[in-house]
């Protein structure tokens, strides 16, 4: 897992973020198709989210669902104590669980079923979605793009508008299927999190 940049640069790279997508959104392009085209392609394979993929790792914060939390416990046995803590809401992983067991965070199988029979069984997933995060910001800055302070308001949604978290992969299996049968597109954070039916907290590394 790579956490968020927590140096004394994180604000100035999320009002950045901000900037950047503020100065993208608000303009009043020729063709109306131009933004569509930007965001078109699947994930990272469109330009804007490409860009998001890039930016967020500065500063979107990581959780992992409860669920996951007592699965990872079970699946690490004897080592669950001394590789995983729980402490103030927050989850500490050991780096050493990702170095020894990266199977059962990272495989390209699509499914529960077939990831956990490749050994996977936790995802990392983006809540929302990164095509959702900008059609969100699109949404935003058209609407509020004169408005007085905007850019600051902005900058605080850019710092909450998503998480990764660290979910099993039938809890992934839910969020997907619920987006995919979404007729107005993917779900926003809120409505995926109440799929769940879990509580979630904090996640971050110790060595």
């Amino acid at each position: 897992m790579s956490e968020p940049n927590n140096t004394n640069n994180h604000g100035k790279w999320i009002r950045d973020t901000a900037t950047l997508f503020y100065q993208i959104f608000s303009v009043d392009y020729q063709d109306e198709g131009f933004i569509t085209k930007l965001l078109s392609g699947g994930g990272g394979n469109s330009t804007l989210c490409s860009t998001w993929t890039h930016l967020n790792g500065c500063f979107v914060p990581y959780r992992i669902s409860e669920n996951a939390y007592n699965l990872l416990r079970e699946k690490l046995g004897e080592k669950a104590d001394e590789w995983v803590c729980l402490k103030n809401n927050t989850v500490y992983v050991s780096k050493q669980v990702y170095k020894k067991h990266p199977r059962m965070f990272y495989h390209n199988a699509k499914g529960a079923e077939n990831r956990v029979n490749v050994g996977k069984f936790f995802h990392f997933d983006h809540n929302p979605s990164n095509k959702k995060v900008l059609a969100l910001l699109n949404e935003k800055i058209k609407a509020h793009k004169n408005d007085e302070g905007f850019l600051e308001e902005l900058t605080e949604y850019v710092r909450t508008v998503q998480t990764i978290d660290l979910i099993t992969v039938f809890e992934d299996d839910i969020r997907t299927s619920a987006d995919k049968k979404s007729r107005n597109g993917p779900l926003t954070s809120e409505k995926r999190d109440e799929l769940l039916n879990t509580r979630f907290y904090c996640l971050k590394d110790m060595e």
